[in-house]
Parts: C-alpha cells; structure tokens; sequence
C-alpha cells in the first residue's frame, strides 16, 4: 500500500485519490469490503470542528477582497518604515498583521505581495531580494492566530484549538523579529536606503484608525474562543461575518458582484480539497493505525536513542525534508496521526507537540522543490525560482533558527496556553 502511494504520487496524482487507491489495495489485498472507504470518509468529514475551515478560507478571502492588504501596508509603513532598509521591516510586520487574518502563507503572498514588492522596488531594492523576503515572511501566516494549519492539526487531534492558536502567537512573532535581524545586517551590507518622506502626525492617525478594524479580526476569533463565548467553528462564522462588514463598511459602492462571487468560489474549491483529503486520509490513516504503524514508527525511533533532544532532532529533520516534498495541510492529516504516539512516550505536551510538526511544514512551504508559497511568490513576481531561493537562504536559515528554539524550549509555545489555562 506505502509503495503504491509513493508510486502514484511521483505520477503526480492528485495526493487524495493516491491515498484512495492505495487504501483500495490494501482492503481488496487482505480481503475486506472496499465499501469501507465510503464509511471512513463520511466519518472523516463529519466533524463539526472541521467545519471551521471552509470558514476561515472564506474570512481570509474576503479580508482580501475588502483592502486589508493596502491598509495593513500603510499602517506598517507608518510603523516601522522610516528606519534602514525600513521597507523590509515593513514586509515583516505587514506579514505579521495580515496572518493574524487570513491564517494563510498562499494568502499573504498572493494578497500582499505584488503591493510589497513593487513598494520595496520602487524603494531602491532589487527584485530577488524583494520577493525572496516578501515570500518568507508569509509563514508567519501558519503560526500565528487564526492559522488554518493548527486547527486543522485541533481537529485531526482533539486538542485544545485554542491552545494550540496561542501557542503559535509568541513562535510566530519570533519568526518576525529574526528576518528582521536578517534585514538589519543585509540592509549594513548592502547600504539599503531609508525611507525619506516625512509622515505627518494627522496623516498617521489616519492611517492607524483605518487600519484597526482589521487589526480586531485576530482579537475578535481568539476573545470569542478563550471566553467561552463561542467554539472555534462558531468564532469562523463571527470571522466570515465581520468580513462581510469590512466589506460592505470600505467597499460600499464599489462592490463588484462578479468579483465577489469569485471569492466564494475560490474558497469553496479550496475548502473542497482539504475535505477531499481530510476524508481520504482518514481512510489511510485507519489502516495504519489498524496496523499499528503509529507504534512501530515511535518504537523505531526510539531505538535510535532514549534521550528526547535526539528524537526531536530526528522528528525536526524528517518533517522539513517531508515539507519540501508535501503541502502542509495534506501532511498534518497524512503524519500526525502517526507521529502523536511518539509525543506522548517522549513526555512531550501535545500542543507543543502540533506547534512543532506546523512551524515545520510551514518552512516547507518556502522551500524547494514544492513550496507552495514559494510557487506562488514567483508567479507573482515573474523571478525564476533559482534567482529566488538564492535570496531566501539567510531567511529560512533564521526560520530553522527559530524552530530549534521552540523545540528545545518548550515554555516559549506554552506560556500563553498555561496563561489561560489551556495546558493540556
């Protein structure tokens, strides 16, 4: 089954349906009914917490549609863009403000980036360096509240959503403020110039006053899931509908049926296949768990060593190689499942636990030869992806920087979760 599943994905099958066939295979090999798989993926999408997701798609997409994007950048500028090479800072924090969003690295990139790089080319910075820093700052969207990727890892799991959404807010920040380290020695060595336009205070009280209604969105999803007010699929609702305000509050006139129907379209295509493979995996997961898969590979692993800082280093090693060849989403439903048990014999907190498995997939996005985010920022900027990467070295080094950091000091994704009395 592994063997047919690896097969067809080189094939370049669409990875639900690798999933799908391989899962045939291996009920039609042992001799069980292939009606199974209609069962398992019913029940894989019968989930109310799943529900969240098509939700938070849509959220991120009107966000989107209703000028966040500008009006993040502006306030951004205000904010930090008068320093050296202040228009990569502006990159970094604008990132920071729009995952708090949308949830999305692909959203960031498509969304804020033609803005950012044509902003940061016209500052006097080069294209590759521009759109290399533009696509790294984008998995801030992943880790920082509302990421998609953690509720996912909530539902697949059962931990605390909430939990886990804090849990990423302080990794995602730190994330942030290491490119910005980044920026600050490349713009020495490179001279990057300051941004010379003076910005009255009138002006800047515009600008922050526009900007606050979508700087609630984040506060808005986590007040209502940590105050009991609502679950996190009820707070993905309250996000659709507090989109729709933005957009009726700044669009007003100038809302385009047309392009607004394309917004729900996208989302619903994009809520399809994560259903599609939330299914599909439930169907492969089953069997691996059937044959005790989960247990062989934490017992291997830990045969290697007893000691965790070695197993966490292994289980870091092979989640980014994995990111590279996979989306993050499709690989939470896909490993953690199967690297949970492990988890839980190494001692680990199971939040902690998903924050580590996401930050990683989430460099996975902007690294070769998948990254998905990656893909996206090099349509968008029409740079090759060698030129690219070649600039985005020094940034992920930073990510991985970071990631090790978390990893080996656990009390930096749990203390806002112990704070609200999340830990699990």
């Amino acid at each position: 089954m592994l063997c047919l599943f690896v097969a067809f994905m080189i094939l370049g099958m669409p990875l639900a349906f690798c999933m799908l066939f391989s899962s045939a295979s291996y009920l039609l090999a042992t001799g069980q009914t292939p009606w199974i798989i209609v069962h398992r993926m019913f029940t894989g999408i019968d989930t109310f917490t799943l529900m969240a997701i098509p939700f938070f798609m849509l959220a991120g997409e009107l966000m989107v549609y209703s000028g966040t994007a500008e009006k993040l950048l502006n306030f951004a500028n205000i904010s930090v863009g008068r320093f050296r090479g202040g228009l990569g800072y502006v990159n970094v924090l604008a990132s920071m403000l729009f995952g708090g969003c949308s949830g999305s690295a692909i959203s960031d990139v498509a969304g804020l980036g033609p803005l950012e790089i044509k902003m940061m080319e016209k500052g006097g910075y080069s294209k590759g360096f521009s759109t290399a820093l533009t696509i790294s700052s984008a998995i801030q969207g992943p880790i920082i509240p509302p990421s998609i990727p953690l509720v996912l890892v909530g539902a697949v799991t059962g931990i605390s959503i909430g939990g886990l959404l804090l849990g990423g807010a302080l990794p995602g920040v730190l994330v942030g403020v290491a490119q910005c380290l980044v920026i600050l020695i490349v713009s020495r060595m490179r001279g990057f110039p300051r941004f010379e336009r003076k910005i009255g205070f009138i002006e800047a009280v515009k600008v922050t006053l526009g900007a606050i209604p979508f700087l609630l969105m984040p506060f808005i999803i986590l007040g209502g899931i940590l105050g009991g007010f609502c679950t996190p699929t009820e707070a993905s609702a309250v996000a659709v509908a507090y989109g729709f305000v933005l957009i009726v509050a700044y669009k007003r006139s100038r809302i385009d049926v047309k392009s607004l129907s394309k917004v729900f379209v996208r989302a619903g295509v994009l809520s399809a296949s994560i259903l599609m493979l939330a299914g599909a995996s439930n169907v492969f997961g089953w069997i691996l768990a059937y044959e005790r898969i989960p247990e062989t590979f934490a017992n291997l692993l830990l045969s290697i060593s007893d000691r965790p800082w070695v197993i966490l280093l292994i289980l870091n090693l092979f989640l980014l190689i994995w990111g590279m060849m996979m989306d993050s989403l499709p690989a939470i439903l896909i490993l953690v499942p199967i690297l949970l048990p492990l988890a839980g014999k190494l001692g680990i907190d199971r939040i902690h636990f998903g924050v580590i498995v996401t930050f990683n997939l989430a460099i996975g996005l902007i690294t070769p030869p998948y990254g998905a985010a990656l893909f996206t920022g090099s349509i968008v900027s029409g740079l090759s992806i060698e030129k690219i990467v070649k600039e985005m070295l020094p940034f992920i080094a930073a990510s991985i920087c970071i990631l090790l950091l978390i990893t080996y000091v656990p009390e930096i994704v749990m203390w806002l979760p112990r704070c609200f009395g999340l830990h699990t």
